[in-house]
This record gives C-alpha cells, sequence and structure tokens, in this order.
C-alpha cells in the first residue's frame, strides 16, 4: 500500500505479485513471447523478409519515432498520414507489402484492403475485444505498458498466419530485465514508506530501459514468463477503463483543455504548447506523472500530428489505482489548469476510428471541446 507522503500516479510499474485469489485470466492466445514489443515486431518482420517476400513496411506517420528508426533496419519504410485523429490506410498494395495499424490508445486501428499483410500493433490494449475481427493477419504488443512485468512483448496470429520461431533468451536482454525488475522492488519498498533513495530505482528504470531499446531479439525473462500467466488481465484491463472513465468524469469545465477517455487512460488535449508544458510542469511537482505519447519533430508527421503531439499528455489509469486515486489526480489536475485562462478553444476532433460506444464510455468535453 502506498504511504500518504509518497503517493504518486504513472511513470513506471512497481513490483505488483499476483494475489492467491486473482481470477488467473492470463492471455488466451497461443502468444510467442519476445523480450519487448519492439522485438516482436522486428523478428515479425525479419521472418516476413526472408521466408514470406516482404519487401516494404508501412508505418503510420503518427508513430513512436525509435520505434520507426528500428524497422527500418530490416525493411525500407514508407509512411502514410493516420494518427489518433483520423487517417486512411494505404491502398493499391500487394501481397510484398506489410501494413502496421496502430491501435491508437486502445481503439480500433483503420486497416487496409486487399492484399498486403496486415500487422495491428495493439500495446495499448492487447486484449481489446475487437482483435479477433479486425483483419489482423498478425498482432505484436508490448506488454510491459499495461501489466507490472518488467519486460515482455507477444506475437501472434489470429488468422493462422506462420510465425518466427521464438528466440532464447538472451544474457544482454537477461541483464536489462533484471535491472528493471530490481526497480520495480525499490520503487514498491519506496511507496510503502522505506527508507529508499528514489533516484536509486530512477538510474536502474534508466539503465533496464535504455538497454531494452536494443534490436537484438530475446526471449521474455524468466520472471515476466513465469508471472504472465498468473496475472488476473481481464480485470485489470476493466480497471483501467473504469479508471478511465473515472478520471475524465471529473475533468470537466477546465479553460483550454480537453479530456477523453481511452481503452489504454486519458488522453489531454491544450490549447496550446505553452500550456502543456506549464501543466506537465506543474503535475510533476504534484507527483502525477504524464506521458507524451510521443514527442514528433518536423519532416517526421504531418503539421497537424505534430502540432498534436505537442499539446497532448497522457494520464495513466491502470489497475495500480482506485477511485480515490482518479479523484485525487483529477483534483490536481484542475488546480493546475485553473489558473490560466484559454488561449484559444481546444478542437474537439473527430471520434478515433472504432470509438468505444457510448454506454462504455464517452468523449468528455472540457471548455470548449475535445496518442504511445
Amino acid at each position: 500500500m502506498t504511504a500518504p507522503a509518497r503517493w504518486e500516479t504513472g511513470s513506471s510499474f512497481p513490483l505488483i505479485l499476483p494475489a492467491a485469489d486473482d481470477d488467473r485470466s492470463g492471455p488466451a492466445e497461443p502468444w510467442h513471447r519476445y523480450g519487448s514489443g519492439r522485438q516482436a515486431l522486428l523478428a515479425l518482420l525479419t521472418f516476413g523478409r526472408d521466408v514470406l517476400g516482404w519487401r516494404t513496411a508501412h508505418l503510420p506517420t503518427y508513430f513512436c519515432p525509435p520505434v520507426a528508426e528500428a524497422v527500418a533496419t530490416v525493411l525500407p519504410v514508407h509512411r502514410y498520414p493516420c494518427g489518433p485523429g483520423g487517417g486512411a490506410a494505404p491502398s493499391g498494395l500487394g501481397r510484398t507489402d506489410a501494413v502496421l495499424a496502430v491501435s491508437f490508445f486502445g481503439e480500433r486501428p483503420v486497416v487496409p484492403e486487399g492484399d498486403p499483410a496486415v500487422v495491428v500493433d495493439a500495446t495499448h490494449d492487447p486484449l481489446a475485444p475487437w482483435l479477433p475481427d479486425v483483419g489482423a493477419d498478425y498482432v505484436v504488443a508490448s506488454l510491459r505498458k499495461t501489466l507490472p512485468l518488467p519486460d515482455g512483448g507477444a506475437l501472434w496470429s489470429p488468422a493462422g498466419r506462420p510465425l518466427p520461431a521464438e528466440p532464447t533468451l538472451g544474457n544482454v536482454h537477461r541483464a536489462a530485465a533484471g535491472d528493471v525488475l530490481a526497480a520495480m522492488c525499490l520503487k514498491s519498498a519506496y511507496l510503502g514508506g522505506t527508507d529508499v533513495d528514489k533516484q536509486q530505482f530512477l538510474a536502474l528504470y534508466a539503465e533496464g530501459e535504455e538497454a531494452l531499446t536494443s534490436t537484438a531479439v530475446s526471449a521474455m525473462s524468466s520472471y515476466s514468463a513465469q508471472v504472465l500467466p498468473l496475472l488476473p488481465v481481464a480485470r485489470h484491463r476493466r480497471h483501467r477503463i473504469e479508471n478511465a472513465h473515472r478520471l475524465a468524469d471529473r475533468l470537466t469545465g477546465l479553460p483550454g483543455l480537453t479530456a477523453r477517455a481511452h481503452p489504454f487512460g486519458v488522453v489531454l488535449e491544450l490549447d496550446s504548447p505553452g500550456r502543456r508544458e506549464e501543466l506537465r510542469a506543474g503535475l510533476i511537482r504534484r507527483q502525477v506523472y504524464p506521458a507524451v505519447l510521443w514527442s514528433l519533430t518536423e519532416g517526421q508527421a504531418p503539421a497537424d500530428q505534430v502540432d498534436f503531439s505537442r499539446r497532448m499528455l497522457f494520464l495513466h489509469t491502470d489497475a495500480r489505482y482506485d477511485a480515490e486515486d482518479m479523484r485525487r489526480t483529477a483534483e490536481i489536475v484542475r488546480e493546475q489548469s485553473a489558473a490560466r485562462p484559454a488561449l484559444r478553444p481546444a478542437p474537439l476532433p473527430p471520434p478515433p476510428f472504432g470509438a468505444i460506444p457510448a454506454a462504455a464510455g464517452r468523449p468528455v468535453s472540457i471548455g470548449s471541446g475535445d496518442q504511445p
């Protein structure tokens, strides 16, 4: 349990062990397990190039830049204009093309028609109910974005397509996952009130995270492989979505800010990059650690997507937190947002493709309207 003086939300998971009475709703799909989602994607693309005849990888323009760079080491990359605000899948492609369709914040992605291989990145919601019928040949996901694991990625084929052989655990990856696991243990002790130096576990997280960006393909660490089947993943998903709506429902009426609940969490859109940076700094001072998904620059994406990336913040709502945590987070966001008048209305973008129905959660308009 988090000590009152050490309350926080966001950032990396602490150690959370499965309980004896958990529902054991581990993944039902025959997942091939990798050290990270990036490794799973690279293994698939290498297999596609060498065995299936893939010649080009098509990536959305709104996408994690380091992963896009890693993909380019395997296949030539073509970018198509698509992001959280919408877009169109590439057309006129054939069997030598592989299209990565990204589920932004857990929403249903746009997928192409025709003959290309369709690879869905389901990192933001690996158990999304639409996955079996979205038309994916393959699905990849980073598991440690939604589950308390030090490492882990998954690859599977809902369509029964051939998969690359599962990798072995590499020593470099084993050490990297060990650093992250050690950091998770120390963070758990810190949040529980133990006399732990926060900078010590932050340094371990940083070292481990840097090593996990390697393009060398490895199996998942022994710890994650053993714990994954024991986690109540379906309950974690429900809890995350419920928290997202709890938080978004409390963030109404603020100037120059909109919030939308997604299966992955809550996305805030500010009316200017300056306001975003002010809010970000203010939240961090109050131990609310938002994420930016992702930091894009001119030339990496269309101007509207670069602008959105500079005005957005992501708030975590995962199973670490209860309703009181969401109330407290909303209170801090409101306090940090209320002091400054809006510069311009924050526009409400078109509903995301495959948006969850109103019964499950509606877009929340703040003021004049509304990534990973």
